[in-house]
């Protein structure tokens, strides 16, 4: 029974989790299968699930074709796999190759068998009836006028009262479900021995049922995932599988006439053994996507070669400011056009939370927010209030009545009865507002940036960090300014730069804010730095920790928005008369660096420079607009190294930039930071956008134009189908080509190698996406160049010269490096 227990407790691991629209993260959707290579999670999902890790051949032969990928890259290849064959017998075989060659050997259920028995598809019925009835149960969880049982338990009464499946052909259905247990776990026990499946095929068959509802299966997970974070121990996922398990046990009582073949089948599958048969053949997909890897490889090295390393200033010369970005791609683009307007502003990149893992409420909200990645949990409480105390009363009053009156008026205008009474009465009234809307005169809602934080912004509001412990503050004030690099030569100003999106009619908005920390933009994190950051008794804190920050520097919070590229200084009244003529000159740069960037964008949706200003800003109002920027599509690499390293390349906003200089790092305790948490989220990011573009249909959101929102959680494509995750179709594809290209994560770290090793040593789980082939590490040398690429087990390639052996001990102390 534990053996049992153990196999399903896998099984629902294999699932990575997703989050609800309101607050969307960037997943690695293939999370629960790190542990095998890449090649060998491509074979099982495949198998599985028909889920695709790989771009169709033609691709690939395009990219042969226009020498993206060359011989050289494939010998390569070839030579790592150890293969034994030589490039031209490969391109040979290619000839011959097809997708549908690669899609035999699928994994049964036994609805499949129903299905080619009997001709009866009740796979989609599974997935439309269990997809159609989670939603009802999550709209009306929400609703306290309901009380609701646990998943499975609310979903086998109602089960044993649905007469739909039986109408559709599923006989005894209503009887069937209720002779299985009422527990989730004692169901899926039940079922697995009803059907026959021998032990060693219970993970196998277990996943690939999940797979066949992968979009709940991942919300449920997220669900779990979230939950367990905090200290609550769930299990949604598990409960889902017992409904999707009862399917099957019911098809079997239906249609018996089906067993006989479905024991013949599970019985030829337990004989044979995947692992060994996956040995023996190898994918020509999995060469051709190593060798494109490998190519890019080959062009970013180029990059770094011909770059002409920028040099910091001499040390006399104080800089005007230093400008702290999230390591976003997006961000890229602006450093760069900052830096060309005005030499005298540094920037750095960092996490986008700025080590300030806040949890926000803002005024009459019972609970807040958390702004942090999800990977860790929030941690102290900051809160709206406004600048007066005596208005607060007052305020939270004025917020209540228009909450309760909005509640109302979209309880009315989404009602089943009056909705439809409302539209010919009504509707009319609305066409002057829907004719602004469609010119893009108005919004056709309310910014939400300006709801939640219109307040602070107007200078009606304000942010109070006073439930942070003063130790507290100083820890993170001290951790902050250390990661960042910030701990000496402070400039006059320091603008602590979070970023956001702006874009209306798009269920997917929230995905273009921080992809890390759970879809929210940044400002309460830059305005909680700014606040802790310019307090004098902080400050007199941190000299005891070596840090001195001189009197006249000044922490401002920013907010880049990335669809229009503007910066909003959120808070500058602090700022002394004595230094605004030097905070104008900055203001003034950042003015000329958004008009810059722009441009630079505006290219790549074929925008002409001259439009660019007008035309960007546009997308953000309208309502018809299926891309109003491109998020991270591109995103290809991540770059761990002092500025001056990438300072004047053109990486075209598709690399994450993280400041680090390795010299600075005692014991590499920071370098361990980026690499366990923002390496891991950025290679999330990354593999998220390759799985929407390799198989949108399975694991990406489909064609926008065709979305509805289900249960304010998710997306259904159409009427009907399983939830949709991972990216829109449009969001990786302009409708020519893609714009998201399928490599994986390029990591650029300019650190010891053994420092590195050391590290993966430490850390198994982030020590297997490199040794599997989910994230490439490159090394920086001490001229700026990629001199080695990992490659596996603690082992390293080296470009070029052979090197010399070389310890922790004798770089720092010889500075060789």
């Amino acid at each position: 029974m534990k053996q049992i227990q153990n196999k399903i407790e896998k099984a629902c691991s294999r699932i990575a989790p997703s989050w609800p629209l309101e607050n969307s993260v960037a997943v690695n959707p293939y999370l629960g299968l790190s542990d095998m290579a890449f090649e060998r999670a491509a074979d099982l999902l495949r198998k599985r699930g028909d889920i695709q890790l790989y771009m169709p051949i033609e691709f690939y032969e395009n990219q042969l074709e226009s020498q993206e990928i060359t011989r050289k890259d494939l010998k390569k290849t070839i030579d790592r796999k150890k293969l034994g064959i030589s490039v031209d017998s490969f391109l040979s075989e290619l000839k011959t190759v097809t997708d549908n060659d690669l899609n035999d050997d699928q994994f049964q259920t036994l609805l499949n068998f129903v299905h080619k028995d009997c001709d009866k598809d009740f796979t989609e019925e599974m997935i439309n009836h269990t997809s159609a009835w989670i939603s009802s149960y999550l709209v009306k969880n929400q609703n306290e006028n309901y009380t609701f049982k646990e998943l499975f338990q609310q979903w086998r009464t109602d089960a044993t009262i649905d007469l739909l499946p039986e109408l559709r052909g599923l006989k005894s259905f209503n009887k069937t479900i209720r002779n299985i247990p009422d527990d989730s776990e004692a169901t899926i026990v039940f079922c697995l021995k009803q059907l026959n499946i021998a032990e060693t095929l219970i993970e196998n068959y277990l996943h690939s049922l999940l797979l066949k509802l992968l979009g709940w299966s991942s919300y449920f997970a997220g669900l779990d995932w979230q939950n367990n974070l905090y200290g609550e121990d769930t299990k949604h996922l598990k409960a889902l599988l017992a409904i999707l398990i009862s399917w099957e046990y019911c098809a079997m009582i239906a249609f018996r006439d089906v067993e006989q073949n479905w024991k013949i089948y599970l019985t030829k599958r337990n004989e044979t053994d995947d692992d060994e048969r996956f040995k023996k053949n190898f994918s020509h997909k999995s060469i051709l996507q190593d060798a494109y890897d490998f190519g890019f490889q080959r062009k970013l090295r180029k990059k770094f070669r011909d770059n002409q390393t920028f040099e910091k200033q001499s040390k006399q010369d104080r800089p005007l400011a230093q400008m702290v970005f999230c390591i976003d791609v997006r961000s890229e683009v602006y450093r760069r056009n900052i830096e060309l307007v005005n030499n005298k502003i540094e920037t750095r990149g960092f996490a986008g939370f700025f080590g300030f893992p806040v949890k926000y409420t803002p005024i009459n909200h019972v609970d807040g927010k958390n702004q942090c990645p999800v990977l860790i949990p929030s941690g102290p409480k900051v809160f709206e209030t406004t600048c007066n105390p005596l208005n607060l009363v007052k305020e939270q009053k004025s917020r209540s009545i228009v909450g309760a009156l909005d509640l109302a008026w979209s309880k009315f205008k989404t009602g089943s009865v009056s909705s439809y009474s409302f539209v010919s009465p009504l509707g009319v009234m609305y066409l002057p507002k829907l004719l602004s809307d469609s010119f893009g005169y108005t919004r056709p809602v309310k910014d939400p940036k300006k709801s939640e934080f219109g307040s602070i912004i107007a200078g009606r509001g304000k942010l109070d960090v006073s439930k942070i412990p003063f130790n507290d503050r100083v820890n993170m004030a001290k951790s902050a300014l250390t990661t960042m690099g910030i701990t000496k030569e402070f400039a006059s100003f320091i603008l602590i730069t979070g970023h956001g999106s702006s874009s209306v009619n798009n269920p997917h908005a929230s995905g273009l804010d921080c992809g890390a920390c759970g879809g929210n933009s940044g400002e309460i994190n830059a305005l909680t730095a700014q606040i802790i950051l310019n307090d004098k008794n902080v400050r007199q804190a941190l000299t005891y920790h070596n840090i001195e920050i001189p009197d006249d520097t000044y922490f401002v919070a920013c907010l880049h928005n990335t669809t229009t590229d503007e910066i909003v200084i959120i808070d500058e009244s602090f700022i002394s008369r004595s230094h605004q003529e030097r905070f104008n000159e900055v203001k003034e740069s950042l003015i000329v660096a958004s008009q810059y960037t722009r441009k630079t964008r505006a290219a790549r949706f074929g925008i002409t420079a001259e439009k660019a200003d007008k035309s960007l800003k546009d997308r953000a109002n309208d309502w018809s607009q299926v891309r109003p920027e491109w998020g991270l599509a591109g995103c290809n690499s991540f770059i761990i190294a002092p500025r001056n390293r990438t300072m004047g390349m053109d990486l075209e906003g598709k690399a994450f930039l993280h400041s680090y200089e390795w010299r600075s790092d005692e014991s590499f305790k920071i370098l361990e930071t980026i690499m366990t948490a923002p390496m891991i989220v950025t290679s999330w990011i990354n593999l998220q956008y390759y799985a929407s573009t390799v198989d949108n249909d399975r694991l990406g959101a489909g064609n926008k134009t065709l979305h509805n929102v289900t249960a304010g959680i998710g997306v259904l494509e159409g009427a009907k189908g399983d939830l949709r995750i991972g990216l829109p179709f449009q969001s990786v594809h302009d409708g020519s080509k893609y714009q998201h290209l399928p490599l994986r994560l390029n990591v650029v770290i300019e650190a010891p190698k053994q420092a590195v090793n050391e590290i993966l040593a430490k850390h198994n789980k982030v020590k297997e996406l490199c040794d599997n082939n989910w994230i490439s590490l490159l090394l920086l040398d001490d001229k700026g160049q990629i001199s080695n690429r990992y490659d596996g087990n603690l082992t390293w390639e080296t470009f070029g010269k052979p090197e010399q052996v070389e310890t922790l001990e004798n770089i720092k102390a010889l500075e060789l490096i």
